[in-house]
């Protein structure tokens, strides 16, 4: 998952606009997958994957990707980030908090993860937040079953979007999904298949059985990649969630940190590395545009969670 950010030109500063008069924010917090097969040698020849070889269509997390994960949504319990559920699997309750985290600032615990329709990001999620897709929308399976999780709104950018449930847990999401055509470990699964897999996830209804947009002869532009930036964010501030899990790559991270804090990265001399968490505040910045630009949307106060210390 590389893309060489140095060859665009990144903008260093966003414009300040007034206030809309109701404001809408969220907090966001954007993980990188664990790692997959196609992110580590050959372990015989010491060979960098041929992303280019069928074989790594849609790969699936190694074993130590699936620690990572584990490890990080251990650290988000201890935390309070991850919401309390019936059995008891995540928590949220501050007794359960280690006696420092009275250190650190209080934090709302995450309500809605979206994922990348990849299967290494729903992994990694399932890993971070078991009980959250034990409890999503279990039992529904049919996709006029999945659409009915999804509501449609006139949005403020004036165009008719998905909403979804208030109570849902757990969304699968295009726009956050990795650069896509010729490598083909960014080539999705059938849907069907992945709904058989994780069968609790909202599925969003732009959503095909196949993916149609993953060509063998041509790949996404970074331009392209920043058009579904934006084009999430400005779905996801219409979402009735405050706290929200983006479980997506590397390549779409780098993009949306260095389109809105490219400081955040050392203006691309700093790299994105497998489940590393950058907080931040998504915000409507001004007069909503009719998605051609950047504007109406910005990320704030953002930074590198550091979860390895009391």
């Amino acid at each position: 998952e590389q893309l060489a950010m140095n060859q665009y030109n990144i903008p260093t500063s966003t414009s300040k606009t007034p206030p809309p008069t109701t404001p809408i924010a969220k907090t966001i917090y954007i993980i990188r997958h664990g790692l997959a097969r196609h992110n580590v040698p050959d372990y015989q020849t010491g060979e960098r994957p041929n992303l280019l070889d069928p074989k790594y269509t849609d790969p699936s997390l190694i074993r130590q990707g699936e620690l990572q994960a584990r490890v990080l949504g251990e650290h988000l319990r201890r935390r309070g980030l991850l919401v309390a559920s019936a059995g008891g699997i995540d928590s949220n309750i501050s007794g359960s908090n280690e006696s420092s985290n009275h250190l650190r600032p209080p934090l709302r615990p995450i309500e809605l993860v979206v994922c990348s329709p990849l299967t290494r990001c729903l992994q990694t999620a399932s890993h971070i937040f078991p009980s959250y897709f034990n409890e999503s929308v279990e039992g529904v399976t049919s996709s006029s079953e999945q659409q009915s999780i999804f509501s449609r709104k006139k949005g403020h950018c004036g165009n008719k979007i998905h909403v979804l449930n208030g109570d849902n847990r757990v969304c699968c999401h295009g726009d956050v999904r990795e650069a896509y055509g010729m490598h083909y470990p960014d080539k999705r699964s059938p849907l069907s298949q992945l709904g058989s897999k994780f069968p609790t996830v909202a599925y969003h209804p732009s959503l095909t059985e196949h993916d149609i947009d993953w060509k063998y002869d041509t790949r996404e532009t970074r331009h392209d990649v920043s058009r579904r930036v934006r084009n999430f964010f400005v779905w996801l501030l219409e979402q009735p969630h405050d706290n929200v899990a983006i479980v997506t790559h590397g390549v779409w991270m780098e993009c949306a940190l260095l389109d809105y804090c490219p400081e955040v990265l050392e203006f691309g001399r700093k790299r994105v590395y497998n489940c590393e968490v950058y907080c931040g505040t998504l915000a409507l910045s001004g007069p909503w545009l009719d998605g051609s630009g950047g504007g109406g949307v910005e990320l704030n106060n953002v930074h590198q969670m550091s979860l390895y210390h009391a």
